[in-house]
């Protein structure tokens, strides 16, 4: 009897099961995907060169926070140097001595003309080093427009700052976004994949919904802002008691649908080099945006857990509906059970393609399902692992 009962139930469970998997899939994609499909077609500022000479565009200043040696300096100088943007100024604010600042001035004072050269003080404790030096650096700049940056960056074309700014030629648009990669090429470990799958999948998202009207984070080595915004919202006066947030909570500070601008293009996505400490870099930015987030609207968080819940419970109410098919002998309600997980994996796969493609990342093909499943269990035991050192994070923690 139970026998029969189970049988005769299996078939409708099959169904049952396979109609929730479908469900939440198309949940998912209709909200916790948008962002991301949004990030990989939608389409960002990108003006034509002969579009932007005619605009009337505002001078700027780029801002360099230096803490590399002084050739991978005059290397990233002579990229910036090679701009085609009409009016601009650089800036470099120094990790370092007085006397080493004095050494770089003039060293370079006959090769970059016009450079501004300026340090942070070895004593200053108990401060943002990052947002110090963007500080000073705003104070010291001439221009209308701030571009903030590193000093070990590689830029693809010397149209990166014309792309940035281009947005400005409205005078409505106080913030424009751009990006920038970390190189993933020292790396030898065996996360290599995921860490740039995971960079990729972060950057998207808060991509896809400044796009869509709701930026509430940005990248501080590629971000441009006006320098009269910056003075109006006091700066970094709101997160002085924070090491990071620099991009982050200030972005989502002074911008809105209104007055910011998204930058995606091959000529204006960075790519910084860090060598043999990309691993620890990696790590160290996923800390911090995962510290700073405590602050930043929730809806962009709630979206990409239901992208993550839906890689299990798509695959799991899978499962059971093939089971269910398989143990009553109704091959039609396995084959309508597996077709939800075959089109999470096509949809996860055509979606993180579109956006590889769009951020210069590596466009994988089977190892995207089985990262996206990984990645909510990594981040729990990632926060596990910095739970302790949030501390860290506080200002009045002396930052080493």
């Amino acid at each position: 009897m139970d026998s029969m009962i189970l049988t005769g139930l299996s078939p409708l469970l099959a169904y049952i099961a396979a109609g929730c998997a479908a469900l939440i899939l198309l949940i998912a994609v209709f909200i916790g995907y948008r962002a991301l499909l949004r990030a990989g077609a939608g389409k960002s500022v990108e003006y034509p060169a002969e579009e932007v000479e005619r605009k009337e565009l505002p001078s700027a200043t780029v801002v360099i926070f230096s803490k590399v040696d002084d050739e991978r300096l005059a290397d990233t100088l002579r990229q910036i140097y090679a701009q085609d943007y009409p009016r601009f100024s650089v800036v470099v604010v120094c990790d370092t001595t007085f006397e080493h600042k004095e050494d770089i001035a003039e060293r370079f004072r006959t090769e970059f003309p016009g450079i501004h050269v300026t340090f942070i003080p070895s004593e200053s404790h108990n401060l943002s080093r990052r947002k110090l030096a963007n500080t000073i650096g705003v104070k010291a700049a001439d221009g209308e427009v701030l571009v903030t940056t590193v000093a070990n960056i590689e830029i693809p074309s010397e149209r990166w700052l014309s792309g940035m700014l281009a947005p400005f030629a409205d005078g409505k648009v106080e913030v424009s976004l751009g990006c920038s990669r970390l190189d993933y090429s020292e790396m030898r470990s065996l996360w290599r994949w995921y860490r740039e799958f995971d960079d990729t999948l972060a950057a998207a998202r808060w991509a896809g919904e400044a796009l869509g009207g709701n930026p509430y984070r940005g990248d501080g080595y590629n971000l441009a802002f006006r320098r009269e915004t910056f003075f109006k919202n006091k700066g970094y006066a709101k997160t002085i008691n924070l090491h990071y947030g620099d991009d982050d909570l200030f972005v989502d500070e002074i911008s809105d649908g209104r007055n910011t601008r998204v930058v995606l293009s091959p000529d204006t996505i960075l790519r910084t080099e860090w060598g043999d400490s990309s691993s620890r870099v990696w790590s160290l930015d996923k800390d911090r945006y995962d510290f700073t987030s405590r602050w930043l609207p929730r809806g962009p968080f709630i979206k990409s857990g239901m992208v993550s819940a839906a890689q299990w419970l798509v695959t799991l109410l899978s499962a059971v509906a093939v089971a269910a098919g398989i143990i009553c002998g109704d091959i039609a309600a396995a084959v309508v059970g597996v077709v939800p997980w075959l089109a999470l994996v096509a949809v996860d796969i055509a979606t993180y393609r579109r956006i590889a493609a769009r951020f210069g990342a590596l466009r994988l093909w089977w190892a995207v399902w089985p990262f996206m499943m990984a990645r909510p269990v990594v981040n729990f035991f990632f926060r596990m692992r910095h739970r302790r050192n949030s501390v860290k994070n506080y200002t009045w923690q002396r930052h080493k």
